[in-house]
């Protein structure tokens, strides 16, 4: 837990004061409840798409420090097929790689009760710690399109045949 503890701590350490004030929630916070898959959500927390690319970068570490090889690839790729969706769409307000958000709950502890929750379309994961264990309930993870065989065109024609 305490590579969990050290990325997160990191990721807030590159934040400036206002996108701590979005970020920080009580880890008794109701945000915990708050979530949902589909895109028109009103998301809390600092959004990857205001982050700088060293905040980003860091982001990703507290992600990965969390989950499993496999999930941060399934994590990611959802992203990427997000950003696919936002092209065939013609929608960067609503779809796109960068629209998930990060919120954590309570101050990252060794001894206190903490966690993060990772919230965007098709993609929402709750990570609650408490000294050497882990929750994570809540977890989504979708896609649409599921995959992606080869570029834009192909996504383009499977979305228009199965969404007229």
């Amino acid at each position: 837990m305490s590579e969990v503890r050290k990325t997160t701590e990191a990721f807030l350490n590159s934040l400036n004061k206002e996108q701590q004030g979005e970020i920080l929630f009580k880890v008794d916070d109701n945000e915990w409840r708050k979530w949902a898959n589909q895109h028109h959500y009103k998301r809390q927390g600092v959004s990857f798409r205001d982050l700088t690319k060293e905040q980003r970068e860091l982001g990703f570490e507290v992600l990965r420090s969390g989950l499993s090889a496999r999930g941060m690839k399934t994590t990611r790729d959802i992203m990427r097929l997000n950003e696919t969706l936002a092209e065939i769409r013609n929608d960067f307000e609503e779809y796109g790689e960068w629209l998930y958000h990060l919120t954590v709950m309570g101050k990252p502890s060794t001894t206190e009760p903490w966690g993060w929750q990772f919230d965007g379309h098709h993609v929402i994961i709750n990570y609650f710690v408490l000294v050497d264990q882990v929750v994570m309930s809540p977890v989504f993870l979708g896609s649409e399109p599921v995959r992606a065989d080869s570029g834009k065109d192909l996504l383009k024609q499977h979305y228009e045949k199965h969404h007229k």
